[in-house]
């Protein structure tokens, strides 16, 4: 039970500690005597330390292992939380980069963690994980107006605290029991074996342009999809609804698909890829003709969109642990093509602002998300028919 349970706390804590902010963002710029624009850096600083740490999370499991590291990361992700309930800028930024770096090390321990603990059930553990992070992250959108509402939004910060502070009293109480899974050495040797260096290996690519895809969709979706309706005139209280439906999308995703991908064949796998490629471009084309601000027309953008970038997420994070043949190789997997695809992905919200600003439904950034569907699609096919990286 502890196992499950940490496992839950984790996966909750994956996106709400950062998608929290952005719904009291007002009153903490008030708070500070700050501009809302100037607290745009709380979104993007997170993106920036997954860049940046998450192919270094493989170094400090095989030094740490298992049991260590992920204490280690939350007691990180604890303090971060904790630094940002003294509200003054530097706290706050500093809370956000600690927040970031755990948030890194978790997202490519977790497919590691399955891989190591739950070999036989990898699609099992894989939907309870990517479950929580979905479910969590909606939950929190949920209670914060209410929450605010009743005892106002420094206590938002405070119920912030509260998760990893349960998770790492449950892992401290987990770990007792649980057997070491990751052989360590503290020079962390590179391995002399095939794959070994994962950059240059042309079979981690496929994985790397999967994520960025994805990801570069999915934050320029959440970005700027409520200022392209608010710009059609779509009603402001249908705008909230339609990017809840964004967020909840994942859920049914995340429940079938892992453990759907354990049991379908290659040309299956193929198909189930090419449906949400083909609901992607439907999307895209949506767009050449988007001058409208019928609900239904939106609802319907956003929950193909949904779809794509949710199967194409869903997908890769349990192909880490397919495809591998070790924890370590799939910690350093995920890490190498996490860290490229944030790089791709922290792009994506500024080049396509850029492009909003001169002409909101310019053709340009819609033919860059049918090639980004399109890619994502083509290397999602390549990842299926690769035996092991």
């Amino acid at each position: 039970m502890g196992m499950i349970a940490s496992v839950i706390l984790i996966g909750s804590m994956m996106r709400s500690p950062i998608t929290t902010i952005p719904l009291m963002i007002g009153d903490l710029a008030r708070q500070l005597g700050t501009s809302t624009g100037s607290l745009g850096i709380l979104t993007t600083l997170p993106l920036v330390m997954f860049m940046l740490f998450s192919n270094f999370a493989s170094t400090v499991l095989k030094r740490l292992g298992f049991k260590r590291s992920l204490m280690l990361t939350l007691i990180i992700l604890l303090l971060g939380s904790l630094f940002r309930l003294i509200v003054t800028m530097p706290t706050i930024l500093l809370g956000t980069i600690l927040i970031g770096t755990a948030i890194a090390y978790l997202n490519v321990f977790m497919p590691s963690f399955v891989s190591a603990y739950f070999p036989q059930r990898i699609g099992t553990y894989t939907t309870l994980y990517t479950f929580s992070m979905m479910f969590g992250s909606s939950i929190f959108n949920l209670i914060t107006a209410p929450i605010i509402a009743i005892s106002g939004w420094w206590s938002m910060l405070v119920v912030l605290v509260g998760i990893p502070l349960a998770a790492l009293v449950v892992w401290i109480l987990t770990i007792k029991w649980v057997p070491e899974e990751m052989k360590t050495s503290v020079e962390a040797p590179i391995r002399k074996e095939k794959g070994s260096k994962i950059w240059s290996n042309k079979r981690a690519w496929p994985f790397l342009f999967t994520f960025g895809c994805q990801s570069v969709i999915m934050y320029t979706i959440t970005a700027w999809m409520p200022p392209l309706m608010k710009f059609h005139h779509v009603n402001p209280g249908m705008v909230g609804i339609i990017m809840a439906l964004f967020s909840l999308m994942g859920l049914p995703v995340s429940i079938i698909l892992p453990q759907l991908l354990t049991k379908l064949n290659r040309v299956s796998e193929i198909v189930l890829i090419l449906s949400g490629g083909i609901a992607g471009l439907i999307a895209a084309g949506m767009l050449f003709v988007q001058n409208t601000s019928a609900t239904w027309f939106w609802m319907l953008e956003i929950l193909l969109i949904g779809y794509t970038v949710n199967l194409l997420f869903i997908f890769v994070m349990t192909m880490f642990a397919i495809k591998t043949t070790d924890p370590y190789q799939t910690a350093r997997l995920s890490g190498m093509a996490q860290a490229g695809g944030y790089f791709i992905s922290a792009l994506g919200p500024t080049l396509y602002g850029i492009a909003f600003s001169s002409n909101p439904t310019g053709m340009t950034q819609n033919m860059v998300y049918m090639g980004l569907v399109m890619l994502g699609t083509i290397m999602a096919i390549m990842i299926v028919r690769i035996e092991d990286v």
